[in-house]
């Protein structure tokens, strides 16, 4: 269910209305005035009470897995100040409450004597200043994870993203911060905020300036530098084991690369507004999953391998994502995405777009950057055309409700059941398709003359560069409906019902009618060699569990469920056979008996075989495409050197 017009829900006087009830209105009205008024008057106090900020962070004994920190206010009038550490960091949609492993909070005031302070919430410390002109807060943060949102301290870095580790004062988000890194002897501070590992100062314009910017405090870090469009480029890679010759090298190759992405997009979208950026990458084998996290002037990857050529191609992957959010979420932005309201959600239904398109363009640059070939550009484009068509939540869930909904399923904790195999899907999969779409579909209204690029560039003009700038950023967000508008502008056609029916929509996308104006076709792959029972499990000591069903398979019928443990196949073990291997001797509409084990209890159930399902899609060439139609394709998917 998508949901809109949360904000529609105004006063406004019904036709027929007693008389006797206009005077509560006109109250209501009185007092909505009146509440104007101390606003504007609580923001004229606001902008002349402007804190010096100045933040201390302290790495010293790192195997304690705790960076220290302190934060000074100066200039403190009020009988108050509300420390708040972040539930959530930008990038990540899901709440962590990082307050959790906040420590040894303390405050003092001017000369020295502590002040009292308490929790008005899990995430506020409120310290009573008592009237000091000064007030001086220390506490100490556990950090021992590895990833784009969380911070890890251990004795070998010092890898800190910043909303895991500061806290700020609440209305004081906009005051610049001067923020000093004390790290153990020989380490270097490799981040965003300066080219010069040496460097231990910072000067952040805001909080969310501040916390935009991972830190790598490191003893052994290995860069590259180059330089586009007149902006220096960093690509710093820390590593576990790998040789020093090796990594150097390595290192070079991970660059080269990196140069050839960031070329692509410097000459495709306007420069933006840094004077260098830096690509801060991680090889960590041990770790469970990978990760990536843009940020304004650099980003964080992490890969769950060795620093190796594997681990380069799933690399430059990953760094062509993460760079064009340097445009496409970081500064051309949704509404909700900026200033931050760390304390709750913000919800936006343009993920698709932010996230999803993104990652359409980072295959179609690895195309155009010369590092995939088109057969690669179209193998991906074909996976996730076959992820989305394998889930059952693709007729559930739009594009639009997928974005909104992000918060319940963004790498968010999990405490209990949810049927999301089976009604949701992802925004960055979905909006991948719709970009690849979206792309062809104006390409083709314009006879060749416009495409998706001229779309993102209209929107990075009309919102970064228009008027309206927070404290944040310079520009505005945008709504969801300016997608429309800029996408009919650039075509000079009405992309209405294609956004109704896709996006806001769950009808089935075009792949067919689309592809074909540029001269391709998708094509179903081989079979599954057994029938479809219809279901996702995984292996367990005397069979297989039932993790999900898919509605209206041949187990949904039969009455399966999830965390049913299938024992046996017409009384052939699941045990030591696998279920395809026991399914391959029947044919499709056979009904089979399945031995199913519930908590105690064993019961037979039969099952009424589906045909095979696809398990595999390709993106073929049309056996009669026009010259037209080809022209389309080589001019969408030209590589480096196409005619």
């Amino acid at each position: 269910m998508t949901i809109r017009n949360r904000s529609d829900r105004g006063i406004s006087r019904t036709p027929g209305l007693p008389a006797r009830q206009l005077p509560l209105w006109l109250a209501l009205a009185a007092a909505l005035a009146i509440a104007a008024q101390a606003n504007a008057a609580a923001q004229a106090t606001r902008a002349q009470s402007t804190l010096q900020l100045s933040y201390q962070l302290r790495i010293e004994q790192p195997s304690e897995h705790l960076a220290e920190v302190e934060i000074d206010a100066r200039g403190v009038s009020s009988p108050a100040l509300d420390f708040v550490m972040p539930a959530w960091s930008p990038g990540r949609y899901a709440i962590y409450d990082f307050a959790k492993n906040v420590q040894e909070f303390a405050a003092t005031g001017t000369d020295g004597h502590p002040l009292a302070w308490s929790q008005p919430d899990k995430e506020t410390w409120r310290v009573e200043t008592g009237g000091a002109a000064e007030v001086h807060a220390h506490y100490k943060v556990f950090g021992n994870d590895l990833n784009g949102s969380f911070s890890q301290i251990d004795s070998t870095h010092a890898n800190l993203n910043g909303a895991s580790i500061f806290m700020y004062i609440a209305d004081h988000k906009p005051d610049p911060i001067h923020l000093d890194i004390t790290a153990p002897e020989g380490w270097k501070v490799v981040s965003g905020y300066s080219p010069d590992p040496a460097e231990r100062s910072v000067q952040a314009a805001n909080y969310d300036r501040l916390i935009d910017t991972p830190l790598e405090i490191s003893p052994s870090v290995t860069w590259e530098q180059f330089t586009d469009h007149g902006k220096t480029f960093r690509v710093a890679v820390h590593d576990y084991g790998t040789d020093e010759d090796q990594r150097a090298a390595l290192v070079r190759k991970l660059a080269d690369g990196v140069h050839k992405i960031v070329a692509v997009y410097m000459t495709m979208m306007p420069a933006p507004d840094f004077d260098h950026y830096t690509f801060l990458f991680h090889f960590a084998p041990e770790i469970a999953a990978g990760d990536g996290m843009e940020h304004l002037n650099s980003t964080q990857i992490i890969i769950s391998q060795l620093l190796s050529d594997d681990g380069i191609d799933e690399a430059l992957t990953d760094a062509a994502h993460e760079f064009f959010h340097t445009w496409n979420v970081k500064r051309l932005r949704p509404a909700a995405l900026g200033p931050f309201d760390y304390t709750r959600e913000d919800y936006t239904e343009s993920l698709w777009f932010a996230e999803g398109v993104t990652s359409y363009y980072s295959y179609v640059t690895l195309r155009r950057a010369g590092i995939w070939s088109e057969a690669d550009f179209r193998k991906r484009l074909s996976g996730e055309i076959q992820t989305l068509e394998s889930e059952p939540g693709r007729k559930l869930m739009s594009a639009e409700s997928s974005s909104f909904h992000a918060w319940f399923y963004d790498r968010s904790p999990q405490m209990q059941e949810t049927n999301f195999a089976n009604t949701t899907i992802s925004y960055y999969n979905k909006g991948a398709i719709l970009g690849a779409l979206l792309d062809v579909e104006i390409r083709a209204r314009t006879g060749g003359h416009k495409s998706l690029d001229d779309v993102m560039r209209l929107m990075y003009q009309r919102f970064y560069g228009a008027p309206g700038a927070t404290y944040y950023l310079p520009g505005r967000g945008y709504e969801e409906s300016d997608i429309l508008s800029a996408l009919n502008e650039v075509s000079g056609s009405d992309f209405s019902d294609f956004f109704r029916r896709y996006i806001q929509g769950t009808d089935p996308l075009p792949y067919a009618e689309t592809l074909a104006k540029a001269g391709l076709q998708l094509k179903s792959g081989a079979e599954d060699s057994e029938p479809s029972l219809g279901i996702q499990y995984r292996p367990a000591n005397t069979g297989i569990l039932i993790t999900s069903v898919r509605p209206g398979g041949a187990a949904d019928r039969a009455g399966l469920g999830r965390d049913d443990l299938l024992v046996a196949v017409d009384n052939f073990s699941l045990a030591t056979e696998s279920l395809a291997d026991r399914l391959k001797i029947y044919p499709p509409g056979a009904e089979v008996p399945f031995t199913v084990q519930r908590h105690a209890d064993r019961e037979i159930v039969t099952v009424k075989l589906d045909p095979p399902r696809r398990d595999d899609y390709s993106i073929d060439d049309l056996p009669d495409a026009t010259p037209e139609q080809a022209a389309l394709r080589r001019a969408w998917l030209a590589g480096p050197g196409t005619p």
